[in-house]
């Protein structure tokens, strides 16, 4: 009976996995060109039942970490190995291999859907619980990805060997930066019934939170 179990379980895994191959690049697209219409979608899956959410895309803090794994694999095809995982000096001795530089990636770049959606809760005045805390998060997550990937190739392209490397890393990176912010911005004025210059201030606000305790994480670990 155990051995069934086990059976079935490797079945629904190996399909999970699988599906993402064609869920994925669906979630990645319409996250891009639909970010808004994403946000949306996990605000009203959230309310659906466990089984029954995100049938027709990958989950959002899924989605987010397969977006990590991959900027993290396209630099280790393109760099070999991160200059973190040679420090042996204070905490960055505890990131001593991919999965755990992975995991660090992750948690820093979920502070940019945590600190806009307190920001959102803060706005609305809304109490913040858990309950209250996921429905914006988990939105949040959908647009975080991209970004978190358009960030990654974009510092990873001084590292390739063709001419005009800044240029190219610099157009990815501003690219990315204001496709999130402008997307952030018609959030937060469509969220809060303001205009796009006053959410595009709280935009603004929560991004440098997010980015002050990046730096502050990051510098932690280094």
């Amino acid at each position: 009976m155990d051995f069934m179990k086990i059976i079935e379980s490797l079945d629904e895994a190996l399909y999970s996995v699988m599906s993402w191959l064609v869920f994925y690049p669906i979630t990645l697209w319409r996250s891009v060109v639909r970010p808004q219409k994403m946000m949306e979608y996990a605000d009203s899956e959230v309310s659906d039942r466990p089984d029954e959410q995100y049938d027709d895309a990958i989950r959002p803090p899924l989605f987010l970490f397969l977006t990590l794994l991959i900027s993290h694999g396209i630099e280790v095809a393109t760099v070999a190995r991160n200059p973190l995982l040679s420090d042996m000096h204070g905490l960055a001795a505890l990131v001593d291999s991919d999965l755990a530089l992975l995991a660090l990636r992750m948690l820093l770049f979920s502070l940019f859907p945590l600190m806009m959606a307190v920001r959102l809760l803060r706005r609305q005045r809304t109490r913040l619980t858990h309950a209250s805390l996921r429905r914006p998060f988990y939105a949040q997550c959908y647009t975080a990805a991209p970004f978190a990937l358009m960030l990654g190739i974009g510092t990873l392209a001084p590292n390739l060997a063709f001419a005009d490397v800044r240029i190219i890393s610099a157009v990815v990176i501003g690219a990315g930066t204001l496709w999130y912010l402008a997307t952030q911005a018609r959030w937060f004025a469509r969220k809060l019934h303001v205009s796009f210059l006053v959410g595009a201030g709280d935009a603004c606000i929560a991004s440098l939170y997010s980015i002050v305790l990046f730096v502050l994480a990051a510098a932690i670990v280094h």
